[in-house]
């Protein structure tokens, strides 16, 4: 069975008392946290209708791969709501890899305490505004008894509402602030506090917190203050999150980043388990052209969409060696055949054979922020388009890498270059708000290498 169950698998499974208790959990959590009244029908506005729901099952695994929980959500459906009349907006920010990675870098450098924390059910904490009620069906098979046609009104948000993840954002964001964190005005999900005791930065994915304090004191000062609001779970140094392994040697001040126990998944779903390893990811010289969708039927046993996006997710967030084959991979996920699909192989019994590496980042070094730009004239066969492509590091690793299709033709190598460094300098930009955002100590001006002195004496002008 997958780690993401129906639940009619769950409860057919061996395993289904597991998966019943997990449903008690999140129907009682409903209940403590006072998200809902059941109510009847007739309470429901003649102009709303209420959402279904489902039950969503996931397990939950450590860096080992290790089943540590069963975990259920109640989620609503909420492709059946109305704009307008259930909700209105429903943007929310996320942390960026290239965020937490930076921090990360500064707190092995520094020798910061490093703590992971998780809000427990952090959706059913946001209060919905008073014109945005919602009314939900019960979950099936945990009905109240006597009450099993009535309705929840909700006064919270639930995880599967449009507007759930905007309403917990704003929740977050009021309380902390408070506190006398600041919000980054580059980086929405990243949080800054300095005080005569000591400095606190963390990053939020969603209900997924990341600290960095310059002591152990702050830590705790911080997790106090995050128990007196909402029930966490304290999961101590920071070992595992976002499906990354991070292993940290305060000896050395650095600190590792791996998805090993991930890349092994991704080998097993896609039958490659016992596959010879490659040696690169991408065989020299190899033009993938797109073909022509007019003729060309595409094969849709084919899961070549699932695994180009499971590596794409690797190459984000620990692997820039494999950016460029899965960029280029990227840019046909709508007409592929079976050369794609054999690409794709080659990337993943790539990653199959270095799977124990590790991204390195910290070290005793001087913290400075240096860019490195360069671009591949020409390179897509079907738009004449470059590639172009950058990394960033604060001394030692990588914080930030690109390889992508670049937005317009250039007609020299002069003018991808050129464009390449463009989309460098804005990265590098970023980089600069966020750690002058952090408050850290002034830096000089950051470097950012080209190898084309034409671009070169162009960007002087």
């Amino acid at each position: 069975m997958s780690d993401d169950p129906s639940w009619a698998e769950a409860i057919a499974s061996p395993e289904c008392e597991y998966w019943i208790a997990g449903g008690r959990e999140e129907l009682k959590s409903l209940e403590d946290l006072k998200v809902f009244a059941l109510v009847p029908c007739s309470e429901v506005p003649p102009n709303q209708r209420p959402l279904k729901g489902k039950l969503v099952c996931k397990r939950k695994r450590d860096d080992e791969g290790n089943i540590t929980r069963y975990k259920v959500r109640y989620v609503a459906k909420g492709f059946a709501q109305k704009f307008g009349v259930d909700y209105e907006k429903t943007t929310a920010p996320t942390a960026r890899l290239e965020s937490l990675r930076l921090i990360l870098h500064l707190a092995a450098t520094l020798n910061w305490d490093l703590h992971q924390f998780d809000i427990k059910t952090a959706f059913l904490h946001g209060i919905l505004p008073e014109d945005e009620t919602m009314y939900l069906e019960q979950p099936p098979g945990f009905e109240a008894e006597g009450k099993e046609n009535w309705v929840m009104k909700l006064f919270k948000s639930i995880y599967g509402m449009k507007q759930a993840s905007r309403v917990w954002n704003q929740t977050f964001n009021k309380v902390v602030e408070n506190w006398g964190f600041k919000r980054l005005p580059c980086e929405w999900c990243v949080y800054h506090r300095r005080t005569s005791t000591g400095t606190t930065i963390f990053v939020i994915h969603v209900d997924d917190i990341i600290s960095a304090s310059s002591s152990p004191s702050e830590t705790k000062r911080f997790r106090k203050e995050l128990k007196s609001v909402w029930e966490i779970s304290d999961l101590g140094p920071v070992k595992y999150a976002l499906g990354i392994a991070i292993t940290r040697d305060p000896s050395s001040r650095s600190i590792l980043l791996s998805q090993t126990a991930l890349i092994d998944r991704i080998a097993e779903q896609f039958g490659q388990k016992d596959a010879h390893p490659a040696d690169t990811p991408m065989v020299q010289g190899l033009c993938l052209e797109r073909p022509d969708k007019s003729s060309h039927q595409l094969d849709k046993s084919i899961p070549y969409q699932e695994l180009v996006g499971s590596l794409m997710y690797v190459a984000n967030a620990t692997r820039p060696d494999i950016a460029f084959a899965v960029g280029r991979l990227a840019s046909i996920m709508d007409c592929y055949t079976m050369e794609h699909w054999k690409a794709a192989i080659r990337v993943l019994r790539y990653l199959k054979g270095t799977r124990s590496l590790s991204l390195w980042l910290g070290g005793p070094h001087t913290l400075k922020l240096i860019g490195f730009s360069d671009s591949d004239y020409g390179n897509c066969i079907d738009t004449s388009r470059s590639i172009g492509g950058y990394c960033f590091s604060l001394g030692s690793g990588s914080v930030s890498w690109s390889s992508c299709k670049q937005w317009t033709v250039a007609d020299s190598s002069c003018y991808a270059e050129y464009i390449a460094l463009s989309e460098a300098s804005r990265e590098a930009i970023f980089l600069q708000m966020l750690l002058e955002g952090i408050n850290f100590p002034d830096m000089k001006p950051s470097r950012l290498y080209c190898d084309n002195d034409a671009a070169i004496r162009l960007v002087e002008d």
